[in-house]
């Protein structure tokens, strides 16, 4: 039970709607600083130990719909903005010390009040000629009078011999009462039912809706049933790349028209609002060498995100098959600068910026002209919530994640630089991150410390892809080599920045770019 007076703190929570402190020990005086709760709805102090004046202050409540004051000590008039307040419905003010006389309002929305002492029968009611109210003046708050509306001044009608309502007026009154309750009831619930009717078609045209990006058109509309018609009903045979987010699939919109469909491989997310925040925030990300994404389809059982369709494949397949064609320097560098370009753009010029967390060869693109383009950027921070997440709490790939990552779960920009360092050794070598050779050399052995080996060796020329040595300034090729490995360095105040990365690059740049 709570004593002492009502703490001054609770002026502080402009927000509460409803404040109920009755049947306590509180005293002292009604605090007027309760007028600065301007969106309360409820206010309940009755049986305490309150004293004093009622506040007129508390007429500045306009959101007031109930106030319960009774059984305490208070004393003096009923103020009269209280009962003019245009919300306020029900004023509970017995078993006090009060006038029972009730100010006459120009405007009143009362309709339950009760002003009555312990030892009072009758009280004084001057009602608006424009209303009808209920009042309670017995010393019960179950004795009502009912005054129907009639000229100002004019006091209720007590005949009947002082015995109240006749049994028949009473059984009239309950009857009447009991249908429009009935009535009321009724027109509730078809007013719920045919809202939630509503609501359910709002949300069944929902789960079928394509949010398309701004300045986005690719000359025919996105629509839920053309994407998954094109793509075969998500069918494996257009299935082009499996990743830990999900499986991206080919789609032919209409002919000639193709995107790439990211069917995310993710269960209920939390925080919807927040989600959708992150996909507008991707939506919003446009470079040259990003992946552009057009829209997307988000529901409680599909989602999937639309890119523009590249058709060159991913980076790890042109690795896989450039032993059949013919070495290119200046290819090689122009990927590895297009990627560099993206990262710096998302660490630097976003807002807020965005971390990739997955770079490796898999997620970077190409199209017919060996143009770079990252993909899946900001997947691994749109679904940290996901209660079906595809990885594990590090986003990533064994072998392209920092060490300083897997470790700590703390991910930072210097992270990314590590894995596109890794990134540039694969592309200048004929080794895989994680390659088999490595084997023998035990745990831990991967393409950066085999890059460190050779280079303390003096065996540069051993690290690069047969033939790349004769097609290239040998210089340039070890620049090159160096800048990957300082990317991958243990330290991370040692790596250097995206930016930085892009510029070293551009002196490095082919003459015949």
């Amino acid at each position: 039970m709570l004593s002492g007076g009502v703490p001054l703190e609770l002026r502080h929570c402009r927000d509460l709607v409803k404040v109920d402190l009755s049947r306590n020990s509180l005293h002292g005086q009604v605090p007027s600083d309760l007028k600065e709760l301007k969106n309360l709805q409820f206010l309940s102090l009755d049986g305490n130990n309150f004293s004093g004046e009622i506040p007129s202050r508390l007429g500045q409540l306009r959101s007031l719909k109930f106030l319960n004051f009774s059984s305490n000590s208070l004393s003096g008039e009923v103020p009269i903005d209280l009962v003019a307040l245009r919300n306020h419905t029900v004023l509970l003010l017995h078993n006090n010390k009060l006038s029972e006389e009730i100010p006459a309002a120009p405007v009143s929305s009362l309709l339950v009040v009760n002003v009555s002492s312990v030892t009072s029968a009758t009280s004084r009611v001057n009602p608006s000629p424009q209303h009808t109210e209920l009042f309670a003046a017995s010393s019960t708050s179950t004795s009502k009078r009912v005054l129907a509306e009639e000229n100002p001044g004019t006091p209720p009608d007590n005949s009947s011999s002082g015995r109240g309502l006749k049994t028949e007026e009473i059984a009239a009154i309950a009857a009447a009462s009991v249908v429009i309750v009935i009535l009321f009831v009724v027109v509730i619930m078809y007013l719920c039912t045919r809202k939630s009717t509503r609501r359910l078609s709002r949300r069944s045209f929902r789960r079928r809706e394509v949010k398309v990006f701004d300045n986005v058109d690719i000359g025919v509309p996105l629509t839920y049933e053309t994407v998954v018609r094109a793509t075969g009903n998500f069918n494996a045979s257009n299935c082009i790349g499996n990743g830990g987010f999900g499986a991206t699939y080919r789609a032919e919109i209409a002919p000639g028209v193709l995107v790439a469909i990211k069917r995310l491989a993710i269960g209920k997310q939390h925080g919807d609002k927040e989600f959708h925040a992150e996909v507008k925030t991707l939506g919003n990300c446009r470079h040259p060498n990003l992946v552009t994404l057009l829209g997307c389809h988000i529901s409680d059982s599909e989602m999937f995100l639309i890119y523009n369709y590249l058709p060159g494949g991913n980076l790890e397949r042109f690795i896989q098959e450039r032993t059949k064609r013919p070495i290119s320097w200046r290819r090689l560098h122009k990927i590895a600068l297009d990627v560099a370009r993206a990262l710096a753009y998302m660490h630097d010029e976003c807002v807020p910026r965005i971390l990739h967390r997955d770079v490796k060869p898999n997620n970077i693109l190409l199209d017919n002209e060996c143009n770079a383009y990252l993909s899946d950027f900001g997947l691994a921070r749109l679904l940290r919530n996901s209660e079906t997440h595809a990885t594990t709490d590090v986003a990533g790939t064994f072998g392209y994640v920092a060490p300083e990552y897997a470790m700590t779960c703390r991910v930072s920009d210097k992270a990314d630089v590590y894995s596109y360092g890794v990134v540039l050794l694969e592309l200048i070598s004929d080794k895989k991150a994680l390659d088999p050779s490595f084997s023998p050399y035990g745990n831990g052995f991967n393409i950066v410390t085999w890059a460190v080996k050779l280079i303390q060796r003096g065996r540069v020329r051993e690290f690069f892809i047969e033939g790349l040595w004769d097609k290239a300034p040998h210089d340039d090729l070890v620049e090159f080599l160096n800048l990957a490995v300082q990317c991958t360095g243990e330290s991370l105040s040692s790596r250097p920045t995206m930016k930085h990365v892009v510029r070293r690059l551009r002196e490095l740049r082919p003459p015949s770019y």
